[in-house]
């Protein structure tokens, strides 16, 4: 390929390049609208419809309730999704909803209210060019669609409805606010706050306890769903044992599982990811994602999918490499152990108590504290630091007292866990159960928990990586060329990493082709011809700004076509602020393009991107 030839390829390349970069930056900063949506996949009206009709033999009072408004998050990324009991009863999942459903039984003057009313906002043509149609109280149809016999507008009736009912009722029902990790304590709040204008004189009451308790035992659709999610769950974490390796970074690993995740049909994730590896591995609910993983780590995947609102949550610590070390294993083997120990008490009866003999909090911590020590002689019961599982539903953490016996039909985790900081050492290890007359399904089952059984995904994995790299780099080896042409490549990669350690302008013309065509893309501008990058980037950013400058890089991919070839890879750049002596250490990903003149490669462009920085300075 001649040069003018090559020129013309670059030209159009770089551009294809700029074009896909600015439709990126227009998608981060156009205007977003928050989006509603009914679910994808919901029970039928007459599902809910029981639920209501049950939890009103349950009061002597009427039950108002709101969904959340859209309102609650002023984030551009929230995305609505239904307050969990109002949705349970419902299974309305747009904003801006009410909930009355009057007591069984009761011999009021209520012959002409309905026995139960769903409330909607207005039609409002104008929102709905911005986010979409919505359901409205007006709409053709809208009873049989939502299941209620009776739907009128949130706006206009909704008050008059509880003032009428004041006057009849001296107490309603709803969920009062209470201060709590994912309690909802706002929108409670302003709910209660409502009411309290609406009918000042009404005794309120809080009707958490009777849904939540409503909620525990699981309809068959609800398992359904939940062994969807679960489903999705083991495929992400199947994938993230087969592409586990050091060099990765924690949110590389989550990012993987939550594309598993979202191609089978997953809404959302159950929760933030947890990808922990070494001393993050300690942390519980640790979420920054933002350590490379290190040969020796032990890694904690605490990662599950949300599938038609219903949310998995499974476990898994396994090796960064692919092998446990002697200790890590002895550690993972006792919590599996302790796991085994509560599973098999499973049954109908137990319970999550910290009393009583029916406890399998307490058969986990027995076989914690009986087996291992740590590095200083003592039992392991202490670093066995939280509850040994919870409910799972339309929460992850979701309705269910620890001291409420187990009943068929309720699925929860078990969860044992051993985290000695000292040791940069964590291991959890969560299934997903359901209860059944006679004792328990391990609905997880299909995902191993057996550090062998580990340790040979892993090692397949591993194998089917370089299968699939060696047979890459063959496939894209044309008639004309041969391996030499990536060595000789990978050898230019290395010395530009010279370059950049050293500033070295000399060593950095044996790998820049020096034309005024090149180019170099970065975050702090668009350096065009040789001359200018040994300047800007080589004798000002890198000589005059650093000093103990470092480049590494890691996952190299190189790709031959003919005279072009295009090498993609991660980098790690260390280094101090000349002026202060700061140290600086930032990560990133970069793509190279390189051409062929007279039998030689040599560089022609790069586009670096920078990611979040992990030492005390943020980028550059």
């Amino acid at each position: 390929m001649s040069g003018r030839l090559w020129s013309a390829r670059l030209h159009g390349l770089l551009d294809l390049a700029t074009m896909t970069l600015w439709g990126l930056l227009c998608l981060v900063w156009l205007p977003i609208s928050v989006q509603a949506q009914e679910r994808r996949e919901r029970e039928p009206n007459s599902v809910y419809a029981e639920r209501r009709a049950k939890l009103a033999t349950l009061t002597d009072s009427p039950i108002v309730l709101w969904g959340f408004t859209g309102r609650e998050e002023i984030s551009q990324t929230y995305i609505f999704e239904q307050e969990e009991n109002f949705y349970y009863l419902t299974g309305h999942n747009e904003e801006g909803a009410g909930l009355i459903i009057l007591p069984t039984g009761q011999k009021r003057d209520t012959a002409n209210i309905p026995s139960e009313t769903l409330f909607l906002p207005a039609k409002n043509s104008q929102k709905e060019k911005w986010n979409g149609v919505r359901m409205s109280p007006t709409d053709p149809g809208i009873e049989a669609r939502t299941g209620f016999a009776s739907v009128k507008s949130f706006d206009s009736d909704f008050r008059i409805a509880v003032e009428n009912l004041a006057k009849t009722f001296p107490s309603f029902y709803t969920i009062l606010p209470y201060q709590k990790e994912l309690g909802g304590y706002p929108h409670e709040k302003a709910v209660v706050e409502w009411l309290q204008l609406a009918a000042p004189q009404a005794k309120l009451k809080d009707i958490r306890a009777q849904i939540g308790a409503l909620r525990q035992v699981k309809s068959p659709g609800e398992i359904a769903f939940l062994k969807e999610a679960i489903g999705l769950t083991l495929d992400s974490h199947l994938e993230a044992m087969k592409l586990m390796h050091p060099g990765l970074y924690e949110y590389q690993v989550a990012a993987k599982m939550v594309e598993v995740h979202a191609w089978g049909g997953s809404e959302a994730e159950g929760y933030a990811p947890i990808v922990g590896a070494g001393p993050n591995s300690t942390a519980l609910h640790y979420d920054k994602l933002s350590r490379k993983i290190e040969d020796g780590d032990i890694v904690v995947l605490d990662v599950a999918a949300q599938y038609a609102g219903y949310s998995a949550d499974i476990t898994r610590t396994i090796p960064a490499n692919g092998k446990y070390t002697a200790r890590q294993r002895e550690i993972y083997n006792i919590v599996l152990g302790a796991q085994n120990a509560a599973l098999a008490a499973l049954k109908p009866g137990m319970d999550f108590c910290s009393k009583g003999d029916k406890n399998v909090h307490k058969i986990a911590y027995n076989y914690i504290n009986s087996h291992g020590k740590d590095l200083h002689g003592k039992a392991l019961g202490i670093y066995f630091i939280h509850g040994l599982g919870h409910h799972i539903g339309l929460n992850v953490h979701d309705s269910g007292d620890h001291c409420t016996p187990f009943q068929p039909g309720m699925v929860i985790t078990i969860e044992p866990g051993i985290y000695i900081p000292e040791e940069n050492l964590g291991v959890r290890i969560e299934d997903d159960v359901l209860i059944t007359e006679s004792g328990y399904k391990l609905l997880s089952e299909r995902l191993p928990r057996d550090a062998d059984a580990i340790e040979k995904i892993m090692s397949e994995g591993a194998s089917a990586r370089a299968r699939g790299e060696k047979g890459q780099a063959r496939g894209n080896i044309s008639s004309n060329e041969t391996s030499a042409d990536i060595a000789d490549i990978r050898s230019l990669i290395e010395k530009y990493a010279k370059s950049v350690d050293a500033a070295d302008t000399t060593l950095a013309a044996e790998v820049w082709l020096d034309s005024p065509d090149v180019s170099f893309i970065h975050p702090l501008g668009h350096e065009h011809g040789f001359e200018q990058i040994k300047q800007n980037v080589y004798t000002r950013l890198m000589g005059e700004t650093f000093s103990e400058r470092k480049l590494s890089v890691h996952d190299v991919s190189i790709h031959v076509f003919g005279d072009a070839a295009r090498a993609e890879f991660y980098w790690d750049f260390a280094a101090k602020f000349r002026k202060d002596g700061c140290p600086l250490t930032t990560h990133g990903r970069e793509t190279q393009l390189y051409q062929r003149e007279q039998g030689r490669w040599r560089l022609v462009h790069v586009h670096y991107s920078g990611m979040p920085a992990t030492g005390e300075r943020q980028g550059f």
